[in-house]
């Protein structure tokens, strides 16, 4: 589980000190707060209390998209290294000296029953890592497993992890290889490694949190794992797509011929790509979700190339026809593309959905939650979203420190803070206070004869009807 995220000098997160010069990052985090409501959905880590939901809201611009992309990005640098993430020259453009200035990704998370603090300093327009450190969090105080700075290649490292002096000697090496190569994080040199050893076990299990349990989730993304949820017979599905009034009854996956994949594309030679065996190492298992134009295919591979080819099609009650995956709503589709979230098995997955509400009736998005909520009951799972959805914000659905705010600064930066540091009554209607202004993290509109010159704009609306 994440429960804190820290971020410095990124898109419109601003580079700020405190009287030392030292750097004072903004945070996010899910720690629980004081209120007394859904005391089901906090998970305990000896005395810290994270919670399983957060909802962030605020202004259009106001950054709330922003704080996805950065715990995107620091994901991103440590997978991909510098030169495959997507992040070059997105410091906070705010001011010109933030260019030159570092870059800083800072997260706590739990693997297990253990807690650790893991980040690292970036320069984006130089596109190299600055330092990098890791620690284990037990009860209040933190030890440093490993600390380094790529500059002056200085690292300190606590030797008493190998008992093996083999492994200790290789860990300087390590060490000292990672300072030389400024483009990629430590984790991630030991992980492409594939170190079959105990004692570099937790640096693998901490990259693969970040590589496989951290999930982030934009309006447009396609969520392979919620489709691979059709190739079985899976009546949860169904009940929880039904469930959510989306119509849909069932659905078949269609066995089709290559001769007929290949007629759904304009130039058949198109379609021979995705028929070619793909460059995996498990050929037994490997499959491909395609949607093309309406249509959503399942390939299965072998040797040989495409083995098997199956169509997507749903039922709704008694109609004779199926349906095509892109003849369903928008919202509908929407919804199909997050049921991996709803019906996650894995514990300790963070996803992170931006603009949840997107193609959502507003009762929906408020199902959506609930709906994770009662199926993550027995699960370390999060979701943290972005919406602008108020019928969420009500304190008989969430809690008050469930509930996030991003505000945009005098300097354009963003500002996050909690409806905890509001003195709320759990009978107060927030939604309505905070569309009124209450809680800020609203638009703020000029006075429309103030922005379009008055009764200048008139005479030219009047001289264009006449025209017309």
């Amino acid at each position: 589980m994440l429960m804190r995220f820290s971020v410095s000098n990124f898109m419109s997160f601003g580079y700020k000190t405190d009287e030392r010069q030292n750097p004072v990052p903004d945070e996010f985090y899910l720690y629980a707060g004081t209120s007394e409501q859904h005391k089901e959905r906090v998970v305990h880590y000896a005395d810290r209390k994270v919670l399983k939901f957060t909802s962030v809201y605020g202004a259009n611009s106001s950054g709330k998209t922003n704080l996805i992309h950065a715990v995107d990005a620091g994901r991103q640098i440590l997978v991909k290294t510098m030169n495959g993430a997507d992040c070059k020259d997105k410091y906070c453009k705010s001011r010109l000296q933030n260019q030159s200035m570092p870059t800083m990704f800072e997260y706590e998370f739990t693997i297990g029953s253990r807690c650790f603090a893991y980040g690292f300093t970036v320069n984006l327009n130089q596109k190299c890592v600055l330092s990098e450190w890791l620690y284990e969090m037990k009860g209040r105080k933190e030890y440093t497993v490993y600390e380094r700075t790529a500059e002056d290649e200085q690292y300190y490292f606590d030797e008493s992890m190998f008992r093996n002096s083999e492994n200790l000697h290789q860990f300087h090496f390590f060490m000292k290889d990672a300072n030389r190569i400024h483009s990629s994080l430590l984790l991630y040199e030991i992980a492409r490694r594939n170190i079959d050893d105990s004692e570099f076990a937790v640096f693998s299990e901490i990259y693969r949190w970040f590589e496989e349990k951290l999930i982030v989730i934009y309006p447009d993304t396609k969520v392979a794992a919620s489709f691979m949820l059709f190739g079985r017979d899976n009546h949860k599905l169904i009940n929880v797509l039904s469930y959510l009034d989306t119509g849909i009854t069932g659905y078949v996956m269609r066995k089709i011929k290559k001769e007929a994949f290949r007629q759904y594309f304009p130039d058949e030679s198109k379609a021979e790509v995705f028929l070619q065996k793909p460059e995996v190492q498990d050929l037994q298992n490997a499959k491909g979700i395609l949607i093309f134009g309406r249509m959503l295919f399942e390939l299965e591979y072998n040797e040989q190339g495409v083995s098997e080819i199956r169509k997507l099609m749903f039922q709704h009650g008694q109609d004779e026809n199926s349906y095509e995956f892109g003849e369903e709503s928008d919202g509908t589709q929407r919804l199909i593309e997050l049921m991996a979230v709803v019906l996650n098995q894995d514990d300790d997955k963070v996803f992170f959905i931006d603009e949840l509400d997107r193609s959502l009736h507003p009762q929906m998005t408020v199902k959506f939650v609930e709906t994770f909520l009662k199926f993550s009951a027995d699960k370390t799972s999060q979701l943290v979203i972005t919406t602008h959805e108020s019928n969420l914000m009500d304190l008989n659905i969430l809690r008050r420190d469930e509930i996030w705010f991003a505000e945009k600064a005098n300097d354009n930066t963003s500002i996050l803070y909690t409806l905890e540091k509001f003195k709320i009554r759990y009978d107060k209607v927030i939604s309505k206070d905070y569309l009124s202004g209450r809680y800020g993290a609203v638009p703020v509109f000029k006075d429309f004869e103030y922005t379009w010159g008055g009764n200048d704009f008139e005479k030219t609306e009047s001289a264009y009807t006449q025209a017309l």
